[in-house]
């Protein structure tokens, strides 16, 4: 009786893998750049001997999948080591990364001022001596309703010392009320104009009520200040 012939099976799956190079688990983190590089491209060498040795073999279909999966897998080792290699294979030290610098503050922006030097004299002038003592009840009212023209200095001071005929005003129960102020520059006697402060002469005419009706004029000479917020009123002579 004539031997039945038996196909080759072809190379064992458990011997490709036998056959294949152990993993490179990369080298110790001292090794230099080149060695890290010759031992990688020996490995390669290495596997690329052993699937050129398995193709000359014949091959079942298992053992062909076989070496499919384990290219695949080799394949994604491969590129993890080099992207290991290019996240940690720098021997430089890292650049010391250079300190946060506080940025400047912006200055104001320079706004030409709306309000004239004789406009500001002559509105806080109207403000400060319109009073009413028994509205106001004392002489910090017409101060504050004249601040908004002058500066905090010279509110603080006026605040603080109460004008000479206040008392006299209160004892009389006389209003006073401003309709008319005339502002010129003022004379030789104080300091000329510069960009920064000026000086003026206002003539105020009030009208009285109380205990007499009367039509009177107050004369005040006053300094202007140029401030960020524009021209203010800054000192006062003959209040």
């Amino acid at each position: 009786m004539a031997q039945r012939h038996t196909p080759d099976p072809g190379p064992d799956w458990r011997a490709l893998l036998d056959a294949l190079p152990p993993k490179d688990d990369g080298p110790p983190p001292d090794t230099s750049r080149q060695r890290r590089r010759a031992r990688r491209r020996a490995a390669r060498r290495e596997r690329a001997a052993v699937l050129s040795e398995v193709r000359r073999r014949p091959m079942s279909p298992a053992a062909v999948l076989v070496l499919v999966l384990l290219v695949l897998v080799l394949g994604t080792v491969a590129r993890c080591g080099g992207r290991h290699e290019t996240e940690g294979s720098d021997d430089r030290p890292p650049a010391a990364a250079s300190p946060p610098t506080a940025s400047a503050l912006p200055a104001p922006p320079a706004t030409e001022p709306t309000d004239t030097p004789d406009d500001v004299a002559g509105q806080w002038v109207r403000a400060y001596l319109t009073r009413d003592p028994v509205a106001d009840g004392t002489h910090r009212a017409s101060v504050r309703r004249a601040a908004a023209q002058a500066t905090d200095d010279l509110t603080r001071n006026l605040i603080d010392n109460a004008p000479p005929g206040w008392g006299h005003q209160v004892s009389r129960g006389e209003r006073t009320r401003v309709v008319a102020v005339a502002v010129r520059p003022a004379e030789a006697d104080l300091p000329p104009d510069n960009p920064a402060q000026v000086w003026r002469k206002v003539t105020a005419t009030l009208n009285v009520t109380g205990y007499e009706t009367a039509r009177r004029t107050a004369l005040l000479r006053v300094e202007l200040t140029l401030t960020r917020a524009g021209w203010r009123v800054s000192r006062v002579l003959g209040v």
